[in-house]
């Protein structure tokens, strides 16, 4: 005789979902149908529209201050009509007279060389691999200067005011190398307006006392001094153009530069300077 009580039971037992007792079995697997009540969450649309709406703010803000935001009021208004360059190297050959060349594909020691004394330059040039360095000793064998100490790729200068004498160097490279060794005093007169951007220590000149006329604009690095030294031939001149630990220009007329004259700049920013 059917149980009616019984089969009552089960039958909103089974609509509930409840355990009765009775293991489901479906594709040879227990079943629970409680895991029919669980979906996974999908995060990725809100994320993927989240990051969106970032992007767009991100945009706008950018836009917006693109076209607000004024220069510094420090820096120099005047509109700078040249490439960012390396070095300035005095555009004179090899044979020029108060030029000595020296060239290598390695190290090398006891380069010989006469220093001419007054203003001198050292140029280098190195497409190294590694370390690139010179050091410049006495007569006596003593290291006097390390003018360049770099890694990779260099372009450089570098005052060289040793006295007039004899010196030799070092060479520390693995590349193709040349140094020349500039004697400022036998250059010809630079052609004005004169003007060059660049960024570290550069010796521009000989310029005529008559282009007096000198614009300077710098971005000095943090922490750094920018300098600009007005030099004679004879490296007796010690005047300061510019000498400043921030950012700024300089415009004006040299009252008695020396004939010809010089500028030492020396940075660790960038910088523009103009002769007219």
């Amino acid at each position: 005789m059917p149980n009616r009580v019984r089969d009552s039971l089960r039958k909103r037992s089974l609509e509930s979902q409840d355990f009765d007792g009775v293991l489901v079995v479906r594709d040879g697997r227990p079943y629970d149908p409680a895991w029919d009540l669980w979906r996974p969450v999908r995060r990725w649309p809100g994320i993927l529209l989240s990051a969106v709406v970032t992007m767009v703010l991100i945009g706008v803000i950018a836009f917006h201050f693109e076209h607000q935001v004024a220069p510094p009021s420090n820096f120099g208004s005047n509109v700078i009509h040249a490439p960012l360059r390396g070095a300035y190297f005095p555009p004179v050959p090899d044979t020029a007279p108060g030029v000595q060349v020296f060239t290598g594909n390695a190290s090398d020691n006891h380069v010989a060389f006469s220093s001419p004394g007054g203003l001198t330059t050292w140029t280098f040039q190195c497409r190294c691999r590694s370390n690139f360095a010179v050091t410049v000793r006495n007569a006596l064998g003593n290291i006097i200067d390390v003018p360049v100490n770099e890694i990779g790729h260099t372009r450089l200068a570098a005052t060289a005011n040793y006295l007039k004498g004899s010196y030799t160097f070092d060479v520390l490279a693995q590349g193709k190398w040349k140094i020349r060794l500039i004697q400022e005093s036998a250059l010809p007169l630079v052609t004005t307006p004169f003007k060059y951007f660049s960024s570290g220590t550069s010796v521009l000149g000989p310029f005529p006392a008559s282009s007096s006329n000198v614009v300077v604009d710098y971005i000095a690095a943090i922490g750094t001094y920018t300098t600009v030294q007005i030099e004679d031939a004879k490296n007796s001149s010690q005047d300061y153009f510019v000498f400043a630990d921030q950012s700024g220009s300089k415009t004006a007329s040299l009252p008695s530069p020396p004939n010809p004259f010089f500028l030492v700049v020396k940075s660790s920013g960038i910088w523009y300077v103009k002769v007219s």
